[in-house]
């Protein structure tokens, strides 16, 4: 098994949405904390789930968990950090 090379900080105002995820989407969302934990910023491994934003959302990537339901994350290469910053509908 593959160390995690990358820990998943979500925001305390985005724990309710995260965890409700969780439960809404079991699958999707462990297939995306194992991407955040390992490739977070390797969107050509997704499918199409992840893309990084532009324009006033440089530096900020988005993952489709759902239909409707999308994670927004920063990557901080330099710590190893994933920091969540949305979590739910579109924003």
């Amino acid at each position: 098994m593959n160390r995690p090379l990358y820990v998943i900080d979500v925001r305390n105002k985005m724990l309710d949405r995260w965890y409700a995820l969780q439960e809404e989407h079991p699958e999707e969302m462990h297939q995306l904390k194992a991407f955040l934990k390992q490739h977070p910023t390797n969107i050509l491994i997704t499918n199409g789930k992840a893309k990084k934003l532009r324009a006033d959302l440089k530096g900020i990537y988005q993952y489709d968990v759902s239909y409707a339901d999308r994670v927004r994350y920063t990557v901080d290469k330099k710590n190893h950090v994933v920091k969540i910053i949305f979590a739910k509908g579109h924003p």
